[in-house]
């Protein structure tokens, strides 16, 4: 077993990452595998045993070049644990038909409104009506996300404080996203947030999944952060 200690983990890991990134071909792959396993082993054991142990590392390199992102999803869809609430009670599988009804119950009660251009319900988050205080207040535009049979697989909201100016820097977007950050934790119970690269974004995104549910929330500008909550098994599936 002595070729183990001298071909640590973190060496395989290196050097198989390294290989995959310069895309080898499949051939080539296996040959270059192979010449290394033997350049730094002695196998003193009979071949299946050999077998074994080279599939094996393998195994762990290839879990160990998952990004903590992909197996953050794979663990949390692996509990088999359904999170299907959106926001004012609305739930992951209502049909478009019944996300309009609800919204126009709340509109009659006239806790929303219609956001800008019709595209969007409005609702104001952290107004205080009584004291008129509006320093905290944030619109928040929502609407559902529908697959092809109308049928809702979560919520696109944008949020803006109420108050933001360029000139003032504790109503920007980064400060509401930790503010936002705080609420949803206390509003969906669970795992905490983790930061996750994005394509084409300048800062990290927040991302937090709970069995099937997945909260992602990011800077748009210095003024708006985005909000979607996903049905994972829906979204891989697409």
């Amino acid at each position: 077993m002595s070729w183990i200690k001298s071909f640590s983990k973190k060496h395989m890991h290196n050097w198989f990452c390294s290989n995959v990134a310069q895309n080898q071909s499949a051939g080539s792959f296996r040959a270059t595998l192979g010449q290394k396993l033997f350049e730094s082993c002695t196998f003193s054991f009979c071949p299946t045993t050999s077998r074994l142990l080279l599939l094996g590392t393998l195994v762990l390199a290839f879990q160990s070049c998952k990004s903590e992102y992909q197996q953050y999803v794979d663990r949390e869809l692996g509990t088999g644990e359904i999170r299907d609430s959106l926001i004012f009670g609305m739930q992951m599988g209502q049909t478009k038909k019944e996300f309009y009804a609800i919204c126009w119950e709340l509109n009659k009660q006239k806790i929303i409104t219609a956001g800008t251009g019709n595209q969007y319900a409005k609702y104001v988050v952290d107004a205080d009506t009584i004291s008129g205080d509006l320093s905290r207040a944030k619109d928040m535009l929502f609407y559902g996300i529908f697959d092809e049979d109308d049928v809702m697989r979560g919520m696109d909201m944008k949020y803006a404080y109420q108050t933001w100016a360029p000139w003032n820097r504790d109503r920007h977007a980064d400060s509401l996203m930790n503010q936002l950050r705080e609420q949803y934790l206390q509003g969906y119970p669970g795992n905490d947030f983790i930061e996750l690269e994005v394509e084409g974004l300048k800062t990290p995104a927040l991302v937090k999944i709970d069995g099937n549910r997945q909260i992602l929330m990011y800077p748009v500008n210095n003024k708006d952060v985005k909000v979607r909550i996903e049905d994972l098994r829906y979204k891989l599936d697409k």
